[in-house]
């Protein structure tokens, strides 16, 4: 099954590469230094897919991760 966070994770690493997990990383530092802890915790929740995609065999990417 896949979510919307897991799309939005495989998007990520088709266009950062094996960068996409500390990018979604520096995003949420950003969203926290403003406050919006709420919009934080969905791309810590996202920088955590990005990492298990990285990981696993159903990434659409692989080459990227």
């Amino acid at each position: 099954m896949n979510t919307g966070l897991n799309l939005f994770a495989e998007a990520l690493v088709f266009v950062h590469g094996k960068s996409a997990e500390s990018e979604a990383a520096r995003h949420a530092v950003l969203c926290e230094k403003m406050g919006d802890f709420d919009t934080a915790a969905t791309w810590r929740e996202l920088q955590g897919a990005v990492r298990a995609l990285s990981r696993s065999t159903a990434c659409a990417n692989r080459r990227a991760a």
